[in-house]
Formats: C-alpha cells, sequence, structure tokens
C-alpha cells in the first residue's frame, strides 16, 4: 500500500485506541503515528553493494491518570490487538508514581506554521535516482583520484501524525535524505564528506565525492607531531559534530538531570559575540522539518545563543513547569530536543580561514565522542578522516596519532572565525542526531593528546 493510501486506516486505528484508553478511565491520551518508507543505497570497494526499501508504522502512545504518566511505543501489526494494549497501560500506569513536576497536554493552538520545500516526490517514485547518485560518488571519487570509494545514501518519505483527547488532529509529510562519503587510498589515508536535505536534487554527489577523494589523496603523506594545544580549522561535518553536542545540552532535561554544561549557564555569555545559533524547523528544506511538536505544540525558530548568550533552553510541558518557563515547541514526551540546528555564518571563505592559521590543524571528522563528565563539559573524541598540519596558512602534512580531548565551555568560548558557506549536515555519526546547517568555524588552543590504540 502507497504511504499516501494508508493515512486514513492509520488515523482510524489511532482514534479506536484513543477511544479505548479513555473508556478506561484516562485523564488524557496521545497517540503519536510515524509512517514512513526507507531507501537506503550502500556502496564500497566502488561498487553498490546493497539497495533496501523498507516500510515501518511505529506508534507511540502516552496516557495521564492522578499525574501519572506511561509512554509506550508499538508497531503497526500490534496495534491490530487494541484491547490487550490497553489493558497492558492501565497496568503499567498502576505501579509508576505521580510525577512532581506534572502539567497537562498543551491545548491545540489555532494555528500552525507552514512547512517549506519539504517533499520530494522522487524519494517514492524514482528509485533509480538514488542509484544514479551513488555511481556519481564512485565515478566523481576515481576521477579525483580515490583508489576506492564508500558510503551510504538514505533517503525517507514520512507521514506524522498526532491524536490527542484535547482536540488535536495534526498531520505533516515531509522527505528528507542524506549522502555520508568516504574515501580511501590505504587503510589509513582517508577522506570524509557529507551532505544532507529534503530533496534528491539537494545532494551534490559529485561535489562531495570530490572534497572525500582529495581529502584521502593529501592524507598519504604525513608526520606525528606532539600533543598539545593548537589553532584549529572544523570543516563542516567536524562542525557539525560538535554543535550537537551543543544542541543536546540545550535540552532542560539534560539540564535537570545532570547532562549539560549549561546547567546554571542561562542568561551568560558561553561564547564570543561571533556566535549565534538557532533551532529552527522550519527554515526552507529543513533536513528535520516540524510544524508541531509531539504534545501538539506548535513549533518555532528558538534562539539558543546570540552573540555569544545562551538565551533559553529547550522544553516540554513537564520541564516547562519546573524551570518556571514557557513551551518552546520542542517536546518529545521524556526529553525536549532540538529539531535542526542553524549556525549564523560568517565572512570569510574557506581559504581565507586557513591562511589565518600560522600553527594549527585542520580537522574533517570527530567520532566516538564521550563525555568524561558531562556537567564540566569535558570530553574526547576520535579524530579521523583528514587531520593535517598547518603552517603559515599553508596544509604542510597529513597527521596521525592525535586525539580530540578537550572542554566544550572552553572551545565554544574560542571560536575565534565562522566561515560564510554553509551546508545542511546529518548522518549517523553525529552523537544527539540532530542534523546542522553550519558553515566551517576555528577554534583557538584545542587540546590533543596522543592517541591509544
Amino acid at each position: 500500500m502507497e504511504l499516501s493510501e494508508r493515512k486514513n486506516e492509520i488515523i482510524g486505528l489511532g482514534e479506536k485506541l484513543l477511544a479505548k484508553l479513555l473508556d478506561k478511565g484516562v485523564d488524557s491520551v496521545a497517540i503519536l503515528i510515524d509512517s514512513h518508507i526507507s531507501r537506503q543505497v550502500r556502496f564500497a570497494v566502488n561498487q553498490i553493494v546493497a539497495t533496501k526499501t523498507w516500510d515501518e508504522t511505529n506508534i507511540g502512545v502516552m496516557i495521564d491518570k492522578d499525574k501519572k504518566v506511561v509512554v509506550f511505543e508499538i508497531g503497526l501489526a500490534s496495534l491490530s490487538d487494541i484491547d490487550e494494549i490497553s489493558n497492558q497501560l492501565m497496568m503499567y500506569i498502576k505501579n509508576v508514581p505521580p510525577r512532581e513536576d506534572y502539567a497537562p497536554l498543551p491545548e491545540p493552538s489555532m494555528k500552525y506554521p507552514e512547512l517549506k520545500d519539504n517533499w520530494d516526490e522522487n524519494i517514492l517514485k524514482n528509485p533509480e535516482m538514488h542509484v544514479n547518485l551513488a555511481f556519481d560518488v564512485i565515478d566523481s571519487g576515481k576521477k579525483a583520484g580515490a583508489k576506492r570509494m564508500a558510503g551510504t545514501l538514505l533517503s525517507k518519505a514520512m507521514f506524522l501524525c498526532l491524536i490527542t483527547s484535547n482536540g488535536s488532529k495534526l498531520t505533516q509529510e515531509s522527505t528528507q535524505v542524506y549522502l555520508d562519503v568516504r574515501a580511501f587510498m590505504d587503510k589509513e589515508s582517508t577522506g570524509h564528506a557529507s551532505i544532507a536535505g529534503t530533496k534528491l536534487s539537494q545532494i551534490d554527489a559529485s561535489k562531495v565525492a570530490e572534497e572525500a577523494a582529495s581529502t584521502a589523496k593529501l592524507s598519504q603523506k604525513y608526520q606525528t607531531i606532539d600533543p598539545g594545544r593548537y589553532d584549529t580549522f572544523f570543516t563542516y561535518d567536524a562542525t557539525a559534530a560538535l554543535l550537537n553536542l551543543v544542541g543536546g545540552a540545550t535540552s532542560a532535561f539534560a539540564v535537570e538531570t545532570g547532562q549539560s554544561f549549561f546547567i546554571k549557564k542561562l542568561h551568560t555569555n558561553v561564547a564570543p559575540e561571533i556566535v549565534n545559533l538557532k533551532d529552527d524547523p522550519l527554515f526552507s528544506g529543513a533536513y528535520n522539518s516540524r510544524a508541531f511538536d509531539d504534545e501538539g505544540s506548535p513549533t518555532r525558530a528558538n534562539e539558543l545563543i546570540v552573540s555569544g548568550e545562551l538565551k533559553t533552553y529547550l522544553h516540554n510541558r513537564f520541564t516547562a513547569k519546573k524551570f518556571g518557563s514557557e513551551l518552546t515547541g520542542n517536546a518529545g514526551w521524556i526529553s525536549p530536543r532540538a529539531w535542526n540546528l542553524v549556525l549564523e555564518p560568517g565572512d570569510q571563505s574557506i581559504n581565507e580561514m586557513i591562511e589565518n592559521i600560522r600553527n594549527g590543524l585542520v580537522i574533517h571528522n570527530v567520532t566516538y565522542i564521550r563525555f568524561q563528565n558531562y556537567m564540566a563539559g569535558d570530553f574526547s573524541g576520535i579524530i579521523r578522516d583528514g587531520v593535517f598540519l598547518v603552517k603559515n596558512g599553508e596544509i604542510a602534512a597529513a597527521v596521525r596519532g592525535l586525539r580530540l580531548s578537550d572542554n566544550t565551555l572552553r572551545m565554544l568560548s574560542n571560536i575565534i572565525a565562522i566561515g560564510k558557506e554553509r551546508r545542511q549536515i546529518f548522518h549517523w555519526w553525529l552523537e544527539q542526531n540532530i542534523p546542522v546547517l553550519t558553515a566551517p568555524i576555528i577554534v583557538k588552543d584545542v587540546n590533543y593528546t596522543k592517541a591509544v590504540k
């Protein structure tokens, strides 16, 4: 069954479950249905190794009774036994304590924002376009000198529906696609680049492939340098990885549970004046476009950092009550979250930024980031797929044997330049799974330790 043909059936099943739970005597119910068709093309060693299409529908249920809250997720097949599901939920809610921070579901809004450029029919109707993009990566990477190209192209066409007992019946359709590419000259000489959007036409496969291939080629001639502090140019992907940490830390749930380095930092300067960061699910072509959050509040652009000052945490109904704040349109049922991070661009080209580095590094990818202390912001991460020494504004050699080991707050405060060209980034390596529209950045005095294998 086509995605468009199943909408009424899915909504009908959700409404039946909602009615059944209300008959059981709960105070309120929310049903969140996410139905999507995904297409994936994987390629390795210059060949397409797998193409997959899968069809999933997940149904989330949240019930409130006597200030108790239970959240439950099931697949579409399980929804056929509505009586059994409703009985299980009532059993669960008997065994949980009331929430001290309880707040009711927000009332539906009279108006919700309109999403722009968030649908591409080609993702459903033209699967061959996915394969063609993968071939473009392979051909472009080989022409740019890479010996082997590998990566993933993943797209989704999604139908989202929220039904609540206080009258919300909200739906939206959207598409998203990302391309994640690695190029190889040998096992150690690798390059990486990625790009994301809502339409296949936004995916510049040749450009991404050429970037990854050129990085891999440059990585062949390498040297070791002493651990220490270096001014560092972070590319699009590396910056997106770091901004994911910032986005995750703005969740009021993370603040409340001691998993944020922004505790007691609200309305203080956490970065220099050149840094302006917002969460915006509404910009044209936003990878994670959302018109409403999981509680039925309208979404909006939220200014997170303005001229270096941390302006807000992101809230759902429970954290808003606990913090005495307003809803921000970022609700997840357990934890509020950022939808799409957007970094305001600067005024320098990539070449100009690197030319201004006297003795520093270029980092293309930061992966497997782990915190040693969430509240302090101490973390470390593997740097890979292109690490280069810069001397007097020029790349001198590739570097191996270092690990990024620093503090998020210190790095934020040490941003000294932001590029003027932005790219939307999303891939599975991002720790918080938050898409980012970003330019490259330069951070002064970044700390590196010796990598331990």
